[in-house]
């Protein structure tokens, strides 16, 4: 008979801080429309985020094994590589087919960006904490 281990209390507020980026990115989309942006920035800067977050989790998933020193590398290299392959992504949708399109899409995908690093920096700082309480300090 196995015994099931109790929920984690950090369980619901890691799931939010993991994905509060995809709810700013759909959250834009009446701002975009009442800015008068094309909605196609929008779907592309959701589609830029979505795939940014899935592949920074890979990369976490990744990392969870191997050495410390290894795993921040790989970590800051991955977070690298993924600002650049958006960037240039963004540069040739605003050069070969439409600004306004680049632009939004940039917009979106800056403000998920921020709030997804907002909320890890509140999570970290929360776990951190914790931590601390548990260790009697």
């Amino acid at each position: 008979m196995t015994v099931a281990a109790p929920a984690s209390p950090m369980r619901p507020l890691r799931f939010a801080a993991s994905s509060i980026g995809i709810a700013v990115a759909l959250l834009a989309l009446p701002f975009v429309l009442l800015a008068g942006g094309p909605i196609e920035g929008w779907l592309l800067g959701v589609a830029l985020w979505i795939a940014n977050w899935l592949f920074a989790l890979l990369t976490g998933k990744f990392s969870a094994d191997i050495e410390p020193t290894f795993a921040v590398g790989l970590a800051g290299l991955s977070f690298i590589a993924r600002a650049w392959i958006v960037v240039g992504v963004l540069f040739v949708i605003a050069l070969r087919f439409s600004e306004p399109i680049a632009l939004t899409a940039a917009a979106v995908f800056i403000f998920a960006f921020t709030f997804d690093l907002l909320g890890r920096t509140v999570l970290f700082g929360i776990q951190q904490k914790i931590k601390k309480v548990e260790a009697g300090e």
